[in-house]
């Protein structure tokens, strides 16, 4: 079977309560979700994406399951086996879906199909909705094969604007999926024939660790550590070290304010995640830049 994430303490799942949240966003939000929720009682979800740590889907779904879970959902989060040289082809697949041209490889098909194909066969068959993540493992409904369960395939980028070979190839793997999620409407993959769309909009989680408030000595603290001067201003980047996140921009933004205030400190603020391989080079183009 794939390898299963266990979530434990670190992520409240012992003490994970919807009712938590009633505060937050009012009852008739809550009562909808508890109604919501009597109707899935007892369904096996799998979550499946291709890394536990970095990245969206590695912070969202340590919160997301603890709280289907205390709402009698049974939800699992599996990840896709894969040789590290495949990650550089789904990175590029990721980043082609984005826009980025891409001249794709008969060898990249080969090695794509050929994971997830392997994957798929470990996939077990007891759950009755499989949920998979982004482009990395998105051909696993196509090479799974008949099933009972329903599968939806979500997608955390812009791919409205894909690069033509890319898209097409994908294209077939992505239509045998009873539902796909966009973030937005205008973030649809082109001529794309599926069953159904739907779209989830970003949010955040504000009981989550990362959204907890601090005090200020702590913060000051944290700062100090790190080298920054609390006295001083401070021109600040918080994302993974992606091309999409424009980091080298922030860099010429942060050289155009300097010239102006000469005291500006640049900060960036990141995870690697560990599916993408571009991470750490982009990292160091950072650094030579700055």
């Amino acid at each position: 079977m794939l390898q299963e994430v266990n979530i434990g303490r670190r992520s409240g799942f012992q003490s994970a309560n919807i009712e938590h949240y009633r505060l937050l966003i009012g009852d008739e939000l809550i009562d909808e979700i508890l109604d919501l929720a009597k109707a899935l009682k007892g369904v096996r979800i799998c979550q499946i994406n291709s890394t536990a740590y970095g990245g969206g889907v590695a912070e969202l779904l340590p919160r997301i399951i603890p709280i289907l879970s205390a709402l009698g959902i049974d939800c699992d989060w599996r990840l896709l086996h894969a040789p590290s040289e495949f990650f550089t082809v789904s990175k590029a697949f990721h980043n082609a879906l984005q826009s980025k041209p891409h001249e794709l490889t008969q060898g990249e098909k080969d090695l794509y199909s050929q994971v997830n194909k392997q994957s798929a066969k470990l996939l077990e068959t007891s759950y009755d909705v499989f949920v998979v993540h982004d482009p990395q493992p998105a051909a696993l409904r196509a090479f799974a094969g008949p099933r009972d369960a329903k599968w939806i395939w979500r997608c955390h980028i812009d791919s409205s604007h894909p690069d033509e070979q890319v898209s097409q190839f994908l294209r077939p793997f992505l239509e045998e999926y009873d539902a796909i999620v966009f973030t937005m409407p205008q973030f649809v993959l082109p001529d794309l024939r599926t069953k159904r769309v739907a779209f989830i909009a970003p949010a955040i989680d504000p009981l989550a660790t990362k959204n907890m408030e601090l005090p200020l000595e702590i913060c000051k603290r944290a700062m100090a550590d790190s080298g920054i001067d609390p006295e001083r201003p401070v021109l600040l980047q918080v994302s993974r070290f992606d091309p999409w996140k424009n980091p080298l921009g922030v860099v010429r933004a942060y050289q155009l304010v300097k010239e102006e205030m000469p005291d500006v400190q640049l900060v960036f603020i990141g995870a690697m995640a560990g599916d993408d391989t571009e991470g750490w080079v982009l990292m160091d183009q950072v650094e030579e830049e700055s």
